[in-house]
């Protein structure tokens, strides 16, 4: 049996009225459970930006964010992490994700922060350290592959389903309404199998 383990992951600075676990007591039972906790803003920016690990920088992110006031504050920080990021050695795929994470932290909403971002974005393609264009093929390519997959197992199964009905309609034992009601389908649709 493995023993459970938990982290809560503290993004701001908590109250310090607030439990740093869970208690309760009913009717003379009582529970507690005690968790580590890791406090995201107290984590030293310069060790976490010197790690070579992900989630460090996505923990700086979240601090970045947490930091930002304005839009252009939020802007910056995602311009130099996304420097950080692409000059990092890690796979191409790793690098994409980790920067739609962090994108999403900072949520930048203004248009024009967002049009300059994503101009940069686009620049980290063409230079080769982060790759989004061959990405949104994949992607596409993807979905193209399970459309045609639900495509085909829609048609299996109407063929299933037209073939039952078909054998039905042999037996003899249920009228061409009664088969199109139980079906679900309709009535002219079940006409056309009788033959």
């Amino acid at each position: 049996m493995r023993e459970p383990v938990a982290l809560a992951i503290i993004t701001d600075k908590r109250p310090t009225s607030e439990s740093s676990g869970y208690a309760h007591s009913h009717y003379g039972t009582k529970t507690v459970y005690e968790y580590n906790n890791l406090v995201v803003t107290d984590l030293d920016d310069d060790d976490l930006l010197s790690r070579d690990n992900p989630i460090a920088l996505a923990f700086y992110a979240a601090k970045s964010a947490l930091k930002a006031k304005e839009e252009l504050q939020k802007y910056n920080y995602l311009y130099t992490l996304a420097e950080l990021l692409a000059e990092r050695g890690w796979s191409m795929k790793d690098k994409r994700d980790l920067l739609l994470f962090i994108e999403r932290i900072m949520d930048l909403k203004d248009k024009a922060l967002r049009k300059r971002y994503w101009d940069y974005r686009q620049q980290l393609d063409k230079e080769g350290k982060i790759m989004w264009v061959h990405w949104l093929k994949e992607i596409e390519e993807e979905m193209a592959e399970q459309r045609g997959m639900e495509k085909g197992m829609e048609k299996g199964m109407e063929k299933g389903k037209e073939e039952v009905v078909r054998n039905l309609l042999i037996r003899g034992d249920y009228s061409p309404e009664v088969i199109s009601e139980i079906a679900g389908m309709p009535i002219e649709r079940v006409r056309t199998l009788v033959n």
